[in-house]
């Protein structure tokens, strides 16, 4: 009997969380589609180079869509056992709740592994694709728009403006630049004869050339910088980038994690930028192991639902959801004030883990009344004080 309750059970979890990722990729896309919009609309990208925009953003949604499926698909299940009067049956057999655990477990611990691989793996990739693709497409539509006697402004806050260009060796003749990207210290660039070359491998955009002067105004004081040769770096990660190369244009939500521990050493552990790192590096293990607390969670919420009354499942496992990233946002702040990050990002999931092996141990056992009855009486009592229209007050 154990192999086929089992078997069922993992394949009654298995369903609802296909269809809640399916639905929750779809409302975090949609919650993320306007900047792709505009990106579309400012690069006039071609619909395949959109797709795989879209393709590249999809890992990152995984991280929050697969733990909240889990928890909703163990939700789901045992609701449907308790509102169909299976778990009695269950339970009349001799099956007690422990005994229903090995299927929950094996089902949040792919949901977990699944997690980790969308947060250590495919997210870092994706970002660094979407990056070279963006590099990518800003070439085309720099290259592209580049017309002879004209300004170009393909690039934010930089205006170029060719007198002629070579047909046989694309060098430009005669070239100005008008760089805004530093409000405070706008530059004017002057060049005999330049080329452009894009980097995507190093998302960067290069302007090099020869034979120039830079001018630059600050107040009633003006100055000229003569140059043989000059090297302007466009980047979309930095627009302050000018006249130097950098080794790296990696974020940290572009580095794997290898590269956030190795950061962090060069950079030695207390600098604000390695810190930032080790956040990046512990919230994706975080978040991952979360994923199975969050799915275990789901069974005493279930086991809260009664056959003919009101769902209370569903709201308690959206209501401690939300509550857990929270709990992960202020560890982050408390990782940035001078609380040792390791410590401060795992806290949540301790804590959230003792919980939720108490809310265990309470279904197991039935007893009458335990915290989750308390905090649902706590929050029916809050709501009936908040003034709403058309609602009468009691007496």
């Amino acid at each position: 009997m154990p192999v086929l309750l089992y078997t069922y059970i993992l394949s009654e979890m298995i369903a609802p969380f296909l269809a809640s990722l399916a639905i929750l990729c779809a409302i975090l896309f949609l919650g993320r589609l306007m900047p792709l919009l505009e990106l579309f609309i400012q690069f006039g990208i071609s619909m395949p180079d959109f797709i795989r925009l879209c393709l590249y953003m999809t890992p990152n949604l995984f991280i929050f869509a697969i733990p909240m499926a889990s928890m909703l698909g163990v939700i789901l299940c045992f609701s449907r056992l308790v509102n169909d009067n299976e778990m009695i049956a269950i339970k009349a057999a001799g099956t007690g709740l422990y005994r229903m655990l090995p299927p929950v477990i094996i089902f949040a611990l792919g949901t977990t592994l699944l997690t980790g691989y969308a947060a250590t793996k495919l997210t870092p990739a994706g970002s660094m694709a979407m990056q070279k693709l963006l590099v990518s497409l800003a070439t085309d539509k720099f290259t592209k728009g580049l017309t002879e006697k004209q300004f170009s402004e393909g690039i934010n806050d930089v205006v170029l403006y060719i007198d002629g260009i070579d047909k046989e060796t694309g060098e430009w003749q005669g070239v100005y630049i008008s760089d805004n990207r530093d409000k405070k210290n706008p530059l004017t660039i002057v060049a005999a004869s330049g080329n452009f070359t894009g980097y995507p491998n190093n998302l960067l955009l290069t302007v090099q050339l020869k034979n120039g002067s830079i001018h630059q105004a600050e107040g009633s004081i003006s100055q000229t910088i003569q140059f043989k040769d000059y090297t302007l770096n466009l980047s979309l990660h930095n627009p302050k980038v000018s006249g130097e190369k950098q080794k790296t244009f990696s974020g940290k939500k572009e580095m794997s994690q290898k590269q956030l521990l190795a950061y962090a050493r060069e950079h030695g552990p207390d600098s604000e930028q390695s810190i930032s790192r080790m956040i990046e590096y512990h919230k994706r293990l975080v978040l991952a192991a979360g994923c199975f607390i969050l799915s275990i969670m789901g069974i005493p919420f279930a086991m809260r639902n009664r056959p003919g009354q009101r769902a209370v499942g569903m709201p308690l496992g959206l209501l401690f959801f939300v509550a857990y990233y929270i709990s992960i946002t202020a560890a982050k702040v408390a990782s940035e004030a001078g609380m040792p990050v390791g410590l401060a990002m795992w806290t949540p999931n301790i804590l959230f883990l003792i919980f939720t092996l108490y809310l265990l141990d309470h279904a197991h056992r039935e007893h009458a009344e335990d915290i989750l009855d308390k905090t649902l009486s706590l929050f029916t009592k809050i709501s009936r004080l908040i003034p709403i229209p058309g609602r009468r007050r009691s007496s």
